[in-house]
């Protein structure tokens, strides 16, 4: 089962570094990538505020919530 979904808002955890990548480091998540027994989860994030598309293993990122 996915960790995340698309239209899910997650977080890029701290320490992770992406060129390009906004300092508020949230996004939607709008595509789930494939896996396979070798590879797990990566999903395409879109920056809010922005048209920057990145890819990110599922490690990297964060359910984001305003608590």
């Amino acid at each position: 089962m996915s960790r995340f979904k698309p239209g899910d808002l997650v977080k890029v955890k701290d320490g992770t570094h992406q060129d390009g990548m906004p300092a508020h480091r949230v996004g939607m998540v709008i595509e789930e990538g494939e896996t396979s027994k070798s590879y797990s989860k990566a999903y395409t994030i879109i920056f809010l505020g922005t048209d920057l598309h990145l890819k990110f293993h599922e490690t990297f990122l964060e359910p984001f919530t305003t608590r």
